[in-house]
């Protein structure tokens, strides 16, 4: 989406990162734990100053929803709050992976969360991105829950509309 935008892209991420999942100290394994604690990605994104954020974590903290739930709210409170209030006049639009579009009650409760904190700061939230695979087998790995290349392209067509819209 950059090179079709003409942008920089700086992608910050740890493979199967959360608001709360492998943010915390490493433990005996080398691997990070979960926690709300680390903030090491949220502020390299606020020291690069950037013109846009997309913001996409949600699904790597299910698992922890039903102990941890109050810790995953605050956590996507803190990262949204001050990816709003010290990246003055960037955009920072913010959106959730699923693989189908048909949410649990533990997903669909951390994506009302992730709306609701969206909608108070005045960010963008992008629901098309959320329902582009819909659980398609054409569009996920075969475990299920990645989406494959196709998958990926259906992710980028979703969000790609409101990217452009933001005349960077």
């Amino acid at each position: 989406m950059s090179d079709t935008l003409g942008w920089r892209e700086v992608a910050l991420a740890i493979n199967g990162m959360g608001y709360y999942r492998r943010r915390g100290p490493r433990d005996g394994r080398g691997e990070l734990s979960p926690s709300s604690t680390d903030t090491t990605l949220l502020d390299a994104a606020i020291r690069l100053t950037p013109d846009v954020v997309v913001v996409c974590l949600a699904a790597n903290d299910l698992q922890f929803m039903d102990e941890h739930g109050e810790d995953i709210y605050a956590s996507i409170r803190r990262d949204l709050t001050r990816l709003r209030e010290e990246l003055h006049g960037a955009h920072v639009v913010v959106t959730a992976y699923f693989p189908t579009s048909d949410l649990s009650p533990r997903a669909a409760r951390i994506h009302e969360w992730i709306t609701t904190t969206s909608s108070d700061l005045g960010l963008t939230y992008v629901e098309q991105f959320r329902l582009a695979v819909n659980g398609s087998p054409q569009l996920l790995c075969d475990d299920g829950v990645h989406p494959n290349d196709a998958g990926h392209a259906a992710l980028a067509d979703a969000i790609l509309p409101v990217l452009r819209n933001l005349r960077i």
